[in-house]
């Protein structure tokens, strides 16, 4: 990679995980750059319109441009245009959060979210990342993708919380059970608020392209509930399945 591309990218990630603007030598800290270096570097992104200096010039923040090129993306995206009203649908249902994830790498994406009614923040925001092994729509992803993939997720179970899946055995196990009785839930595994359960969106190809979830606190959550959103969470991919373009052909009966 060229090593100005790949500081440029540190830089908007550094300051794209801050909600407000960063001070240059913050920035400069956190990228472990010099200070001449993060300014040059700062100074050409203003130029190009991807940050932003308040009024003093002290502080930097990123612009909205980058948003604007992820929309465009998003709304060409065939999967989320099909998925996103029926997420609604499932969201008024169980006045949870719902949201649909891809896999990127030996990471789960967020890249659409129904918030509850309660509105009840939990990690996975829109636009969030995690490993893997500790949400359950990354887990359903995990399940379904090819055994390499798997095998090298196996070799990088990070802790998070001390219900982290970290045993290679336990998690390839768990993959199994999630296979055989096709959902999956992850309970305190990224932070110790979060609860999820996930079932995958099969493509016409036979492939698991995205997982649908349903999250959050769920404080009465047990298993006769676990299975009553299961369910709701399979009607629903179904539907997306059916909606979708590249959904498998047997949903459309």
């Amino acid at each position: 990679m060229i090593k100005s591309v790949e500081k440029a990218l540190r830089l908007l990630e550094i300051l794209s995980q801050e909600d407000g603007a960063m001070r240059l030598r913050d920035v400069a800290e956190r990228a472990d750059m010099t200070r001449s270096n993060a300014f040059r570097m700062l100074q050409t992104l203003r130029d190009l319109g991807y940050v932003q200096q308040n009024e003093s010039g002290s502080h930097y923040e990123p612009t909205l441009k980058l948003f604007e090129i992820g929309a465009r993306k998003v709304a060409s995206n065939t999967l989320i245009g099909a998925a996103h009203p029926i997420l609604q649908q499932l969201s008024e249902k169980v006045d949870e959060n719902v949201m649909l994830s891809i896999r990127e790498g030996l990471t789960s994406l967020v890249v659409d979210r129904i918030e509850s009614r309660a509105f009840v923040r939990t990690f996975a925001y829109l636009g969030a990342r995690a490993p893997l092994h500790v949400v359950s729509g990354g887990k359903v992803l995990l399940a379904y993708a090819p055994q390499p993939l798997i095998d090298e997720m196996l070799g990088q179970l990070t802790r998070f919380t001390e219900n982290t899946i970290t045993d290679p055995a336990r998690m390839a196990e768990e993959i199994e059970t999630i296979r055989a009785r096709g959902y999956a839930t992850a309970f305190h595994e990224v932070n110790e608020a979060a609860r999820g359960i996930s079932v995958p969106i099969r493509s016409r190809h036979g492939d698991v392209p995205a997982a649908i979830s349903i999250s959050g606190p769920m404080e009465d959550l047990d298993q006769a509930l676990i299975e009553h959103y299961a369910g709701l969470l399979r009607e629903h991919a179904a539907l997306i399945e059916q909606a979708w373009p590249d959904g498998r052909p047997h949903s459309r009966a």
